[in-house]
């Protein structure tokens, strides 16, 4: 796996997880897409996952780039994940603020997983 990617790979419901957490409120510069930030801190979230951060390391630049190029061959997940990447104007940038926004798998609970939050009769979404 290397040393980018030592996490988990099931990133879709580590992303859906962390919608569940809130909502930043600082202002994104570093994207060519018109991105609301709490679908930014998911995909954040999703990244820390990949790479295995479980606390408060940093995403670096380097990392970022390394995802862009490697994430849906790593994961095999593309939930429009590719085009975010692809927007990323400042590397060194989004790195800081993924890393002060999205949460990391230690860091949050993972909300699905308690019964009293779960949708009766099965299943997640409308």
């Amino acid at each position: 796996m290397g040393k980018h990617m030592r996490g988990t790979t099931n990133t879709a419901k580590v992303h859906e997880d962390s919608h569940l957490m809130g909502i930043p409120t600082e202002e994104i510069s570093w994207s060519n897409l018109e991105i609301h930030p709490g679908e930014a801190a998911a995909r954040g979230t999703q990244i820390k996952s990949v790479l295995g951060i479980k606390d408060n390391t940093p995403i670096t630049g380097e990392q970022l780039k390394y995802m862009k190029d490697n994430f849906v061959r790593l994961t095999n997940v593309d939930n429009n994940m590719q085009a975010f990447l692809d927007s990323i104007t400042d590397f060194d940038s989004a790195a800081d603020w993924l890393s002060r926004n999205a949460y990391s798998k230690g860091g949050a609970l993972n909300l699905l997983d308690y019964d009293f939050l779960k949708p009766p009769h099965g299943g997640y979404g409308l």
